[in-house]
Order: structure tokens, then sequence, then C-alpha cells
């Protein structure tokens, strides 16, 4: 019952910061579907790219539900189910840096040249419609992973998986401080501090604590790769 009192009040401390950083740029977001009808490449809007993505996620969710593990794991099944669970994890990174730490700046000089409180942004976009589902895709699907195929492992570790869901979810593009409704140092101070404290969260804890347990795991199944585990 501790535990999941843990999980539950992990789960509001995230959606406040969340939404503490989603409040500058969802409260000036204009029409972010109509921009992503127009928005093509090669043909393919970026609203396509999207709801691709959605049926994707919605199926490999599926196929990893309707799991039903029917023999225990030897070593060897053991170290390839933690090799698949950190390429979930391991995707979910470069997805995290690839908006983190490449689109977030793309559009620094947008407001700049443009200070129309409805336009949006091509890197809000991708973020939004492409990147978000794929942390879903990364972090929700390490989860399901590991619930329906590594039961063991993921006692105790329900909010790591958690974090390293939901907390790329706060790596949004460059705004302009001048336009946030709410503009103070405090406002701007909360902001920061959120910002990096669910990074600094995602990369520590929702990251590097799976992937070093995980790699526990796998040495253990190397160890011994024909014993029940």
């Amino acid at each position: 019952m501790a535990f999941n009192k843990n999980l539950l009040l992990t789960f509001f401390v995230l959606c406040c910061m969340l939404l503490l950083l989603w409040w500058p740029s969802f409260s000036t977001l204009g029409d972010l579907f109509g921009y992503a009808e127009k928005a093509e490449y090669k043909g393919v809007s970026l609203l396509d790219f999207f709801k691709a993505e959605l049926l994707v996620l919605v199926t490999v969710w599926g196929f990893l539900i309707s799991y039903k593990q029917n023999r225990v794991d030897d070593g060897d099944r053991l170290v390839v189910k933690h090799i698949i669970l950190m390429v979930f994890i391991i995707g979910q990174v470069f997805m995290g840096f690839f908006a983190g730490g490449f689109l977030v700046h793309q559009d620094v000089s947008w407001y700049q040249v443009v200070h129309e409180s409805s336009e949006v942004m091509p890197s809000q976009a991708v973020i939004l419609l492409i990147c978000y589902p794929l942390y879903l895709f990364f972090g929700g699907g390490a989860y399901l992973y590991a619930k329906t195929r590594l039961p063991a492992f993921l006692r105790n570790k329900q909010v790591a998986f958690l974090v390293l869901a939901f907390a790329p979810l706060a790596f949004l593009p460059h705004y302009n401080t001048d336009m946030m409704v709410f503009n103070s140092i405090v406002a701007e101070f909360a902001y920061l501090a959120a910002y990096w404290l669910l990074s600094i969260c995602w990369a520590v804890f929702g990251v590097m604590f799976l992937i070093i347990k995980s790699t526990q795991e796998i040495f253990k199944g190397l160890s011994d790769p024909f014993g029940d585990m």
C-alpha cells in the first residue's frame, strides 16, 4: 500500500510540474492540427505522420498487453528479454535528446521575427505530434514489456518507469518569456526549476537506474544461461 501511495504521489507531482511547463506554450498555441495538415514532406502531411504513429502505438501496446507467459525463463531468455527492454529505453533516450537537445533550440529566433501569440512554431508541431507519441511508444512500451515479460524485475520500479515515460513531455520548444501570461522572476524561476528537475530525474532515475538494473540482470543471466531465473 505504501508503494502505491508513492506511485500516486509521483504521478501527481509529475502532472503539476508538466502543467507548469505546458502553460506558456499551450496558452499561446494556435491551430496545431490545421498547421499539421498543411505542413508536408514529400506529399505526406505532419498530420498523417501523427495518425500513423497513433496506429502503430495502439497496435504495439495491444501486442504487448496480450502476451501470456507459459514457462519459466532460463538465463538465455532472460538476457534476450532485458536486451529488448533496453532497446525501448534507449529509443526513449534518443527521442529525448533529439527533442530536448535539437528541436528545442531550433526556433530560438522564431519569436524575434514573429510576435503573434497564435503562431505555431515548426519545432513545436514536430515535438507535440511526432515526439510525444514516440515518448509514449518507447516509455509506455518499456513498462508494458516489463510488466508482461519481466514482472519480477518491475517490482518496486514502477516509479522509475513512470518517470521514464512522462518526464520527457517537459521537452518543449523555446518560448519568449515576455509572452508568458505570468511574466515575473518567480514564474521564470519556477519554470526553469521544474524543467531541470524533471530532466535530471528522467536522466538519472528514469534512464540510468533502469539501464544499470537491467544490465545487472543480463550479467546474471550470462553467468547461469541454463538455470531458471
